[in-house]
């Protein structure tokens, strides 16, 4: 959806916007300036709507929507997810000596298994709640005698199909809450995706390099371009509004969160800008098309703040710092208040 207007609105908007300029204006204004203090980036954001503090809010995504969750809930917001999860004895990198697993602790909950890397996982997972969609083995696939995969959470090891349906059930559980929800948080991570040709269900994750070499006719590599991720958006918007609050208003982000790895013959850094660049194009144009959609700029906050502070020591991950920054951002644009930046508490 183009933007257009006369040139007298066009210079009215412009005079009126006072970080238009990357090197004109106020110093303290100027993108120049700005990008060069060595510090976070400051953004100013102009939010189409203002949240109540009371709205329950359900936020959907990659690992960068669960630091976004530790911030609301220490503002004492409404969180459906809060207290939803997988055991922590059942993620991949569980750990015995230290008795944690998924960033939780032995015998507590943790909400990694919710991560949705791509839009296409998050359609599937929404239609599986929203329409009863149902699937053999609950979508589970038996890589081993009773050693069952989830496709559809993020980080389990394989467990037996008792154990493994019964964590499905929890995170069918936890995506139903959107139905309370007054104010979606979507997170796009990547358009990198893998598909089961057996159900021909989109994966939010592949099983690893082994299995994908032992069953090679199972699974099969998509990059989505632009139009089927904006279709699946669309597609998703739409559901929401028609199964659950008539007047659900959406928060679209990109997460800065880089590829792991690339699957494509491209630098994973040429690979990672084209895909980010996708969903940026995506959450644009449904920021454009629809009123009660907002575009909330945490990627742009975080690619554009110095590297050092931004991420972790694997440039993989955000600085739990950086993330506080964002939501400062947040809070002063949607609530009209903030927290202080201490951080947030961890990942569970």
């Amino acid at each position: 959806m183009k933007i257009e207007y006369d040139a007298g609105t066009a210079l009215t908007i412009m005079r009126g916007n006072p970080v238009r300029g990357w090197i004109s204006g106020k110093p303290e204004r100027m993108a120049k300036e700005r990008l060069t203090t060595g510090n976070y980036l400051s953004v100013e954001h102009k939010p189409k709507f203002q949240i109540d503090p009371a709205w329950p809010i359900f936020t959907m995504g990659s690992c960068f929507a669960r630091e976004v969750e530790n911030i609301l809930m220490m503002r004492g917001l409404s969180l459906l997810l809060e207290g939803h999860g997988v055991p922590a004895e059942h993620f991949e990198s569980w750990n015995e000596a230290t008795g944690r697993g998924g960033g939780a602790a032995r015998g507590s909950l943790s909400r990694g298994a919710l991560n949705k890397y791509s839009v296409r996982s998050m359609t599937h997972e929404l239609k599986r709640v929203l329409l009863d969609e149902s699937y053999p083995h609950e979508g589970l696939i038996e890589l081993a005698p009773d050693q069952w995969f989830d496709p559809h959470a993020s980080g389990l090891r394989l467990l037996d199909q008792q154990t493994a349906l019964a964590n499905r059930k929890r995170l069918t559980v936890a995506t139903s809450r959107i139905r309370d929800a007054r104010i979606c948080f979507f997170t796009l991570g990547l358009t990198e995706t893998w598909l089961d040709s057996e159900t021909g269900l989109a994966m939010n994750i592949h099983p690893g390099p082994t299995w994908l070499s032992r069953m090679p006719e199972r699974f099969r590599f998509v990059d989505y371009g632009y139009e089927a991720t904006l279709n699946d958006m669309l597609d998703t918007i739409a559901l929401i509004r028609e199964h659950c609050h008539p007047e659900m208003r959406f928060i679209v982000t990109v997460s800065p969160v880089p590829l792991g790895a690339t699957f494509k013959d491209a630098d994973v850094i040429v690979a990672n800008s084209a895909s980010k660049s996708v969903l940026r194009a995506v959450a644009e144009e449904l920021y454009r098309r629809f009123d009660f959609v907002d575009y909330f700029p945490s990627y742009e906050i975080v690619l554009n703040s110095p590297r050092a502070i931004a991420f972790e020591e694997d440039q993989l991950h955000v600085a739990r710092k950086m993330v506080a920054t964002v939501m400062e951002t947040f809070e002063r644009s949607y609530l009209g208040q903030t927290i202080g930046a201490a951080g947030s508490p961890a990942l569970v």
